[in-house]
C-alpha cells in the first residue's frame, strides 16, 4: 500500500503571516491600526524573530508600514491602487465571462438568476445575503472558464478585495447597484452571448471601483476606520 505524503508542515512565519493578513483582509484589522505584536507572540506562541519575518513579507506586499521608532500600522487604503486593481480585475474576470459563456452548465446560472431574483432588495434587504449571491455568480464564471491560467490571477487578485467588503456592504445603493448588474450577467451567460457578458463585466467593476472610491474620499477618518500612524 502506497504511504501517503505527508502535508509539508508550515513554518511559524508562515503562520504568523497568515494570521496577521487574515486580520487585515477581514478589516479586523483596519487601515492606520498598530499591529498588536506582543498580543500576536502570545496568541500564536511565537519568538520574535518568525514574527519579525512576517512582517517584513506583509511590508513588501503593502499591507502593513513598519516607521522605525514609531511602529508598524495596517498599510492605509491607496485610491490610485484601487482603481489599478479595479481596472485590472474588470479585464480579467470581463475576458473569464466571455470564456465561460457557451460553456457553463445551463442549469446552474438558470437556478442561480431564480436565487437572485427571489432576493429581497427593499428597505430591509440583508446587503450581506445579495452580496453573497452576486460572489456566486463570480464563482460560476470562474467555475467554467477554460483558461486556468486567467483563474489563477483572478483568484490570486480576489483576496485583495476582501478589504473592500465592510465598506462595500455600508453602500446600500452599491450594493443594490451590484445585484441588478448580476441579474444582467447571468441573464447574458444563460445566452450564451460572451460579448455581452464581458461588456457587463466591465461596466460592473466601472461602477464598483466608482462607488468605493467616492465613498472613502468623503467620508471622514472616523467614519470609515481609517487612522494615520502620525495622528
Amino acid at each position: 500500500m502506497a504511504k501517503r505524503s505527508a502535508r509539508p508542515r508550515r513554518s511559524l512565519t508562515d503562520i504568523a503571516y497568515e494570521a496577521i493578513k487574515d486580520d487585515i483582509l477581514s478589516n479586523r484589522l483596519q487601515p492606520g491600526d498598530a499591529i498588536p505584536q506582543e498580543r500576536l507572540i502570545k496568541k500564536l506562541n511565537l519568538s520574535r524573530t518568525p514574527l519579525r519575518e512576517a512582517l517584513l513579507r506583509l511590508d513588501k506586499e503593502g499591507f502593513i508600514e513598519i516607521h522605525p521608532r514609531m511602529g508598524t500600522f495596517v498599510a492605509q487604503l491607496n485610491m490610485l491602487e484601487i482603481r489599478d486593481m479595479y481596472e485590472v480585475r474588470r479585464e480579467l474576470e470581463g475576458l473569464a465571462a466571455r470564456h465561460a459563456a457557451g460553456r457553463v452548465a445551463s442549469a446552474r446560472v438558470r437556478g442561480l438568476s431564480e436565487r437572485l431574483r427571489s432576493l429581497d432588495t427593499g428597505p430591509d434587504a440583508d446587503l450581506a445575503v445579495l452580496s453573497d449571491a452576486g460572489h456566486e455568480l463570480h464563482d460560476l464564471i470562474l467555475e467554467f472558464c477554460d483558461n486556468r491560467v486567467l483563474v489563477r490571477f483572478i483568484v490570486s487578485l480576489q483576496e485583495q478585495f476582501r478589504r473592500f467588503r465592510v465598506f462595500s456592504l455600508s453602500i446600500r445603493e452599491k450594493v443594490i447597484s451590484s445585484h441588478r448588474e448580476h441579474l444582467a450577467i447571468a441573464s447574458a451567460l444563460e445566452k450564451g452571448d460572451g460579448e455581452e457578458a464581458e461588456r457587463l463585466i466591465h461596466e460592473h467593476f466601472d461602477h464598483a471601483a466608482q462607488f468605493l472610491v467616492e465613498s472613502l474620499m468623503t467620508r471622514r477618518p472616523a467614519e470609515n476606520g481609517t487612522k494615520s500612524p502620525r495622528t
